[in-house]
């Protein structure tokens, strides 16, 4: 009984002894992945005679795995940001859907050009449609481009970089629009002082005075009713504005509809056809926008055929871009940093054009008119109506295309 009283008092002391006494000087102690445990509990002496002393090396296992995987992410990534070629890519249905888009984006472009007279119809649809396309479609897809994961970090920590283009873009618009009419009233007041001293001439020469007009600057003061002369200049300037909107948006339009088309051209499998139903649909209400605008021009020489030509050559984009993405489809590599930024850049710009065009030489044009204001209320109703149904058309498109 007592040598088991005794066995029990050396464990106790053996187990207390190493945190509350201080240990002897020539201890030593190891890490192991049990607790620090003496070797001799009887003598309760720290042996490590036998015992390699040296601290136990931190695991670095984990460590070196972690930065092993590191290279092979890297590595997979840039597999997959330069692939190049297409899959499951059909010849066929390829050079098919080059003829389906360019017959639904010509309809749409020719279609307001053959109806004029439903002007009020067509000018605030377009203008929903186009204001969608900048927002929906063009700007999300240059957030997309820049966002990419690909681009590995090349355009630095700003983030902002699409709306930063399409803000370029608007003013830009703004300041070339401003430059060109301010050159095209200079133009045109030269012009009308040129009519004006020709009129007050003859006028003169046949012995008329009438008393609406003195004009000091044909060298004798010479008295001349001229508003026959203001009307047609001022109505055509305000024409050479209109065409100059026209064929900038025109240009944001042929742009994004080029990038459409090679994207339509190297996309196969299963997702090809769901992608041209709905480029189908895109190009069509793109080109109704569009082609109310051309419509609403009015061209001095064969307007009729300047009309067809104007729509002809957006019909002519989208089906241009998915030729050359049929040439390059091999060596197209969709998610290369070059292709990323030209693809990020151009939508960006172009949504930029199209918001400023929708905004400022359609909507504010269209609802600030004084002929607007003269509908009735129930006509003022439908044009809201109409606009919003522009947008939402071109927005529900914006899920596949």
């Amino acid at each position: 009984m007592a040598g088991l009283s005794s066995l029990v008092a050396i464990l106790a002391i053996s187990s207390v002894a190493p945190f509350a006494a201080a240990a002897p000087q020539n201890a030593q102690f190891i890490s192991v992945d049990a607790d620090i445990v003496p070797t001799d509990l009887v003598s309760n002496q720290f042996i490590f005679d036998s015992v390699d002393t040296q601290p136990a090396p931190a695991l670095p296992e984990f460590h070196s795995q972690a930065s092993a995987l590191e290279p092979n992410v890297r590595d997979s990534l840039k597999i997959e940001c330069s692939a190049a070629g297409v899959k499951d890519w059909d010849r066929n249905l390829q050079i098919a859907s080059v003829f389906i888009i360019l017959s639904v984006g010509g309809l749409g472009a020719l279609l307001p050009v053959a109806c004029k007279h439903i002007k009020w119809l067509n000018v605030i649809f377009g203008a929903g449609v186009i204001l969608a396309t900048a927002f929906v479609h063009m700007l999300n897809g240059s957030i997309e481009s820049l966002k990419d994961e690909c681009l590995e970090g090349r355009l630095g920590d700003f983030d902002a970089w699409p709306g930063f283009l399409a803000m370029l873009a608007i003013l830009a618009m703004h300041l070339m629009e401003h430059v060109l009419t301010a050159r095209l009233i200079h133009h045109k007041n030269t012009s009308l002082d040129t009519a004006r001293c020709s009129v007050a001439t003859e006028s003169a020469s046949a012995g008329e005075v009438t008393p609406e007009y003195k004009d000091e600057e044909c060298g004798d003061e010479k008295r001349v009713d001229v508003g026959h002369v203001h009307a047609p200049m001022l109505l055509d300037m305000d024409q050479k504005r209109k065409q100059l909107s026209t064929y900038i948006l025109e240009l944001g339009i042929a742009l994004h509809s080029i990038i459409v088309g090679m994207t339509l051209a190297v996309t196969g499998g299963t997702g090809f056809k769901t992608l041209l139903a709905a480029i189908s649909f895109h190009q069509f209400f793109e080109g109704l926008a569009l082609g109310t605008r051309i419509s609403a021009l009015h061209f001095t020489r064969r307007p009729l055929l300047m009309g067809i030509l104007n729509a002809s050559i957006f019909a002519l984009t989208t089906p241009l871009g998915q030729i050359i993405g049929i040439g390059i489809r091999e060596s197209f590599a969709p998610r290369s940093p070059s292709t990323l930024l030209t693809i990020g850049v151009l939508d960006g710009l172009s949504a930029g054009i199209l918001m400023y065009s929708a905004i400022v030489n359609l909507l504010v044009e269209e609802f600030s008119s004084p002929e607007f204001r003269r509908y009735t209320k129930f006509a003022r109703v439908m044009y809201f109506i109409i606009l919003y149904s522009g947008c939402a058309a071109m927005s529900i498109i914006g899920k596949w295309a």
